[in-house]
């Protein structure tokens, strides 16, 4: 009978070890496959986001404008069987319903813009848009809206109807910029015009030459616009050097950028100089081009500093009208504005934009874009009152409000989790300068939860693999 006994607690023994040790199998097969579909995940992702993003670079010679770009979009998602509809403001619209498994999941929403005038850099945040209308994996109900931009100007997304932004709405608003950045909170903005009447003459002096920087990025001014290169107040500069080195010039004509949000691309300026001073003038040329090209692999890929000789032109501006723009443009203000005194990080911004001297005025356009809408009316009066100073026109030409969204909430979590999925590393939400489409979208319905997302080369992927994991895992607890 103990024999017996004894064999038994020995056989019940070895059943419940081997029960663990095949728990604990199944378990760890478990993990094993979850890693894989993970990592599956992101070499797929990996591989077609770089398909996609090609096909679209591919494809710049043709979206020339914001019609063609418009054409391309309603052409992909009719081949792709994908339902689709655009609006009077050409924000095209493309929508895929819930899967039977995912119909209590809340509606997503992404925003994305498009614009010919940034197609390099918004060619990211659309082929993360379009990368996941198609691979959503089929989750929950998703609504991709490209919302059209002229020079991030946000007017597609002012248009938008509201009935998009439901009460349990989850917003993704997507835009693209130097910095790439998780946000809950983004700028307000103020863009301003300049103009100054001026007097064109016959030139009084002899040698004429042309100086033109171009090749430079248009992208939107944001947090990092310390390293970035300003074509036009590098002329600007150049101006006051020549004047400290008693170079007497006469201004025929000065142009630079094409659109008051945007970064200058290129900018150029022709003057006529002293013939007895060309010597002084030759040698400063040489020494500020090359340094400037000397730096281009690092401050400025791509972009070139040249100078030729021209013939003389038929008018300048008049030499003390000259004197009185080059002054005002030196006091006008571009860069870095303010900084948080503890954290060290950006709260306003400014970035003269545009300059045109044709006919018989000077017309300048700037952007100022503030974390603090107090500060941004400081700045709104400085520029109004440097202006009266200096006898030139003022015109505050838009606006776009702060936008702040929640904070600490199942979706900010969700996403930060998903984040963590796909990178490994944890989320943190930082706040852009730069005013995004996510004001607009909180005016559509302050109740529906918002993230924007800014994008740069760097974080291309990992945002869109953080938007798949997210849609994966978008189920109520209860529904898992």
């Amino acid at each position: 009978m103990i024999n017996k006994k004894i064999t038994s607690v020995v056989l019940i023994f070895f059943l419940m070890a081997a029960a663990a040790l095949l728990s604990a199998c199944g378990t760890t097969g478990s993990a094993k496959t979850e890693t894989t579909s993970q990592e599956d995940l992101t070499s797929k992702i990996s591989s077609k986001i770089d398909a996609y993003t090609t096909d679209l670079m591919d494809s710049r010679d043709s979206m020339k404008s914001n019609r063609a770009i418009c054409r391309y979009l309603q052409s992909w998602a009719k081949s792709k069987g994908i339902h689709s509809e655009t609006d009077s403001a050409g924000n095209v619209i493309m929508s895929v319903s819930s899967s039977k498994k995912y119909k209590d999941a809340a509606p997503v929403v992404i925003v994305c813009p498009y614009d010919y005038l940034e197609f390099d850099n918004y060619s990211r945040p659309v082929a993360m848009a379009l990368y996941t209308i198609k691979n959503n994996e089929s989750t929950g109900k998703l609504t991709v809206i490209f919302t059209r931009e002229d020079g991030h100007d946000l007017s597609g997304v002012k248009t938008l109807n509201k009935k998009y932004f439901t009460d349990d709405a989850n917003v993704f608003c997507l835009n693209a910029a130097d910095q790439g950045l998780f946000s809950l909170k983004s700028g307000a903005s103020s863009t301003y015009r300049f103009t100054q009447s001026v007097k064109r003459i016959s030139p009084t002096l002899t040698k004429a030459y042309k100086i033109t920087i171009k090749g430079l990025s248009v992208t939107q001014p944001d947090a990092q616009i310390s390293k970035a290169t300003n074509p036009i107040t590098r002329l600007e500069s150049l101006l006051v050097s020549l004047k400290n080195r008693n170079i007497s010039y006469e201004i025929a004509s000065f142009r630079g950028g094409e659109n008051t949000n945007l970064y200058a691309a290129s900018a150029t300026l022709t003057i006529v100089i002293d013939a007895n001073k060309e010597k002084s003038f030759l040698d400063k040329m040489q020494e500020v081009t090359e340094r400037f090209n000397e730096d281009k692999s690092k401050m400025h890929p791509g972009a070139t500093y040249t100078y030729k000789e021209v013939d003389l032109p038929s008018s300048v501006i008049r030499r003390s009208d000259g004197s009185r723009l080059v002054n005002f443009m030196y006091t006008l203000l571009d860069g870095v504005y303010e900084k948080d005194e503890d954290s060290g990080d950006l709260v306003s911004i400014n970035n003269v934009s545009k300059i045109d001297t044709s006919g018989t005025r000077v017309q300048i356009s700037s952007v100022a874009y503030s974390l603090s809408e107090t500060n941004l009316k400081t700045i709104d009066t400085d520029a109004r009152t440097l202006c009266n100073l200096s006898d030139i026109k003022f015109s505050k030409t838009g606006s776009v409000p702060m936008w702040t969204g929640k904070e600490d909430t199942e979706f900010t979590k969700n996403v930060a989790s998903a984040y963590k999925k796909t990178t490994g590393k944890t989320l943190s939400y930082n706040d852009s300068v730069t005013s995004t489409s996510a004001s607009y979208v909180a005016q559509k319905n302050s109740k529906c939860n918002i993230i924007s997302i800014t994008l740069n080369e760097n974080i291309l992927k990992d945002c869109t693999g953080t938007m798949i994991n997210y849609l994966i895992n978008s189920l109520p607890e209860d529904d898992d």
